[in-house]
């Protein structure tokens, strides 16, 4: 695939009327010296199709947001929430990571839910297929992390007041950690083999084998 940016919206409208369309989708016929017009799909990407709120009354919890991974470029924000509540319910918003200078769907996505019950129930599946129309994908579903968190334990007294590093995804702890402070807490019985996810460039929690001092 290849990615056009124009300079003017006019000249994306006027690639869309040269196209032809069939069964929703849109087709160019394209040459080049071994193929004769050989029709290839256009994707245009709406910037409203980026967000979807579903419950315009309850606030966004960072902490009750996961991360999709591998998400379908043409999947928009609606679709995704309207699949995402349809599994797990409590679905208040929805959004399409995009490039910050293209604006085209990175492949990937966050969804908001209005309960931890919902919340919980998504990250512990791990994974969720995603069906519409003609895709049909399984997506790896992640918290979604933050780097601007305290420790959820100590609030910084144990850290010189530096955000918090580690999140601990597993559902009996939720919660942020600083390096001490995960330390002190997997190091009890049941929990020494929980595994912290940091957050990395393009929004995407990474997971990390923690090193014990």
């Amino acid at each position: 695939y290849a990615f056009l940016l124009f300079q003017e919206e006019s000249s994306v409208q006027a690639l869309i009327d040269a196209c032809i369309e069939e069964d929703g989708k849109l087709y160019l016929c394209v040459s080049s010296p071994t193929i004769k017009d050989k029709p290839v799909q256009i994707r245009p990407w709406n910037l409203s199709d980026s967000d979807f709120v579903m419950d315009g009354s309850q606030p966004l919890d960072p902490r009750k947001t996961i991360f999709v991974g591998g998400v379908p470029r043409p999947l928009r924000a609606v679709e995704l929430a309207m699949i995402m509540d349809r599994l797990y319910g409590g679905v208040c918003y929805a959004g399409i990571d995009t490039d910050p200078e293209l604006k085209y769907p990175k492949g990937a996505g966050r969804v908001a839910f209005s309960n931890q019950q919902s919340y919980i129930a998504a990250i512990s599946a791990r994974f969720v297929q995603l069906q519409h129309g003609d895709i049909d994908k399984r997506v790896e579903v992640k918290p979604y992390v933050l780097d601007d968190q305290m420790c959820d334990e100590c609030q910084g007294a144990r850290c010189g007041g530096k955000f918090a590093p580690f999140f601990c995804a597993n559902v009996t702890c939720l919660q942020y950690y600083c390096e001490f402070c995960w330390a002190n807490i997997h190091s009890r019985a049941g929990r020494e083999f929980h595994k912290p996810l940091v957050k990395e460039g393009a929004d995407r929690p990474r997971q990390i084998h923690f090193r014990w001092n």
